[in-house]
């Protein structure tokens, strides 16, 4: 592989390409690839028709590299790529079942919001029930702000670190050759966002009983305290806006504004709540005549909060400023390097400014023999395009590094990993240290890879996946990213496939697999 060199102020630029193979011919082709994967029986030959470029141009990006496609194309284990008409192209398979029902299954109740509704149903049918034996005049308001923090507490627990990990650390254990039914299942642990939103809307609704406990209480006279009523509608509109933020929708417009509402709105509804209960026990010992102190400390809520705290403070005491190495790929794309170990198949948050925002990379390990790892960085966003143009030497980092859903790709013995631009980052994580065992197909969609990333990057996709689909799509244009996958998916007979890519891609493929019966997996808003 050829090695960067250095640039102007530390960062590093691509060197020329000196390596690119150009594919001029089906036998030159053959030859490119045959030093790169073991040698196999080759299928009956269809012909390979792809554009000759003069020998005494130099080295660019090509269409086809080392096996591409496009919608005319079709992929061939043992010989990479061959190039057929449209019409000898199969079919996909129908989807299975009726629209109405794969809309339901794949669709509104995915396993996120299964999750989600099993949470909230719970919840819905205890609150139910409470109002039905007590009445609303008779709820005590203690009993109301434990059950909200239990939700709170729920909701906190299940986004930390090391929960998380420990999660997809269980996943893992189930062996390669368990039941495909029970592994397709236990890969889905990446959905488990659903919990959090689920425990935080239930939250939410049982602070809603709170504040009118609260209210009726104070307009009957048994509570006289104006401080705590306003401490609670303070509350309450909180957490309303935090739920409002966290909108899907309102999210992904507003992000910054989510990230902010959902951190300092979080904070400041906590720092609340503590008070909250403060000015509620002073009111129950103003009635019975005990101390605020005794009667606190045996409020279930103290101790939910007490947990609370200690959680938001958490991820904070490993807050650490790393050193990082830009090598600036291109306009597009930049990459990190950094020389800190981290845990394989993981993702790490950076940022410039603690307090404000955060954004998570998916991390791979350095060549063998050396140490730390990168990260790549692809123009996107506002705060990506401004690092992108001028990346820093030092970025804060908080927490632990955490696994992703690409991770879970190793408990099947057979997959296809289909990116798109710089999701090759996350996929490049796991291609490095997936089982030994495994076989894996790689599709890279991406506008001229080698450009855009660099001649060093794309010779590393083929020396830990030498037979991998890199898609150039200024020259051919957007593939038929379903049909590829599902063609590739029969051909190596895969148990599963995984997408990394944009939301409305990975929703299109995972789609198009899961209404096939195809087991298939990729990044939600909240995994």
């Amino acid at each position: 592989m050829s090695e960067p060199k250095n640039g102007r102020n530390g960062v590093l630029e691509n060197g020329p390409h000196e390596n690119w193979r150009n594919l001029e011919t089906a036998s030159e082709f053959s030859r490119n690839e045959s030093s790169l994967r073991p040698k196999r029986s080759l299928s009956p030959p269809v012909e390979l028709k792809l554009d000759i470029s003069d020998k005494d141009t130099p080295p660019k990006d090509e269409g086809v590299s080392p096996s591409t496609a496009s919608y005319s194309t079709k992929l061939d284990l043992e010989r990479g790529l061959q190039v057929q008409s449209a019409d000898q192209t199969p079919p996909l398979p129908a989807k299975r079942q009726s629209k109405f029902v794969r809309g339901i299954r794949h669709t509104y109740l995915t396993v996120y919001r299964r999750l989600f509704s099993i949470v909230f149903l719970l919840n819905l049918i205890a609150l139910i029930t409470v109002l039905v034996k007590m009445g609303l005049h008779k709820l005590p308001a203690t009993d109301m702000a434990t059950a909200s923090s239990a939700n709170f507490l729920v909701a906190i627990l299940i986004r930390q670190d090391y929960i998380a990990n420990l999660l997809y650390q269980t996943a893992w254990l189930v062996p390669r050759n368990a039941p495909l039914r029970l592994r397709r299942l236990v890969a889905k642990v990446y959905e488990h966002g659903g919990v959090h939103s689920g425990a935080a809307i239930s939250g939410t609704m049982w602070f809603i009983l709170t504040t009118v406990t609260i209210t009726d209480d104070f307009a009957r006279r048994e509570i006289r305290s104006a401080a705590l009523l306003t401490i609670t509608y303070l509350i309450q509109v909180q957490l309303i806006l935090i739920v409002v933020f966290a909108y899907p929708t309102l999210r992904s417009k507003k992000h910054n504004a989510f990230e902010l509402m959902h951190r300092f709105g979080g904070w400041l509804t906590v720092e609340l709540f503590w008070v909250e209960l403060i000015f509620l026990c002073r009111a129950i010992g103003g009635d019975t005549g005990a101390t605020t102190g005794s009667i606190i400390f045996k409020q279930p809520t103290f101790w939910f909060l007490i947990i609370i705290t200690f959680h938001i403070i958490l991820p904070w005491l490993r807050l650490r400023q790393w050193e990082f190495v830009p090598e600036v790929l291109s306009d597009h794309a930049l990459r990190l390097h950094f020389s800190h170990r981290v845990p394989q198949f993981s993702g790490l948050a950076i940022s410039e400014s603690p307090l404000l925002e955060w954004h998570q990379f998916a991390t791979f390990p350095a060549p063998q023999g050396q140490i730390g790892g990168s990260m790549i960085i692809s123009a996107a966003g506002d705060w990506t395009n401004r690092t992108v143009r001028n990346p820093k030497r030092k970025y804060w980092v908080k927490g632990l590094p955490k696994f992703g859903v690409l991770s879970m790709a190793s408990i099947f013995q057979r997959v296809v990993v289909v990116t798109t631009g710089s999701g090759i980052g996350p996929t490049m994580s796991f291609l490095i240290d997936r089982p030994t065992d495994q076989t894996c197909r790689l599709i890279w969609s991406t506008t001229t890879p080698v450009k855009t990333f660099g001649q060093t990057l794309n010779d590393w996709v083929l020396e830990v996946n030498p037979n991998a689909v890199i898609i150039n799509t200024r020259e051919t244009g957007r593939p038929d990213l379903v049909r590829m996958t599902y063609e590739l998916y029969r051909e190596c007979n895969a148990e599963a496939v995984f997408v990394i890519s944009n939301p409305k891609l990975t929703r299109k493929l995972v789609y198009g697999m899961e209404s096939r019966g195809i087991p298939a997996y990729g990044p939600i808003w909240d995994s």
